[in-house]
């Protein structure tokens, strides 16, 4: 899967979408996820302990494993359950989630773009919209193995 991936081990932070990514992120569409992972301590709880630092809704860092071999490690990741819906309310609800959706089987569904030119990754399941995740920034890699006690 030819993905735009950093040269010399130089990992890109992206935080928007452009015309020649989306085209990139949306061939990741409609595969399924093999590992998912929130990480215990978040970039955007770091953040949250600035002075002048915004409130906002709760946001989450995570890793995605996608089956083909692409993985994103996704930074102050806010997931809702619907369009209409409040996001989930903490790291713990996040993580619930994702764990329950994964049991049966998770897909990568749809690459979007927020208003901003954020990202936004729709996971599915049986194509029905399970979750969304509207993505602050995210590096992009190659995986070659799961991480430890990961089943794939």
């Amino acid at each position: 899967m030819p993905i735009r991936t950093p040269q010399s081990g130089d990992d890109q932070l992206y935080t928007q979408v452009d015309d020649e990514l989306y085209e990139e992120l949306a061939t990741l569409a409609g595969q399924r996820i093999a590992y998912a992972a929130v990480w215990e301590d978040s970039l955007a709880d770091a953040l949250a302990d600035l002075p002048g630092a915004a409130e906002g809704p709760p946001a989450v860092d995570l890793d995605l494993y996608l089956q083909d071999g692409v993985y994103f490690e996704l930074y102050g990741t806010v997931c809702y359950p619907a369009l209409d819906a409040d996001p989930l309310p903490s790291q713990t609800a996040v993580e619930q989630q994702l764990q329950a959706l994964m049991q049966e089987g998770l897909w990568l569904g749809e690459v979007a773009v927020d208003e901003e030119d954020g990202l936004v990754l729709v996971l599915t399941q049986a194509q029905r919209p399970m979750l969304y995740l509207q993505v602050g920034a995210w590096i992009l890699e190659e995986w070659d193995e799961l991480p430890d006690g990961a089943a794939s």
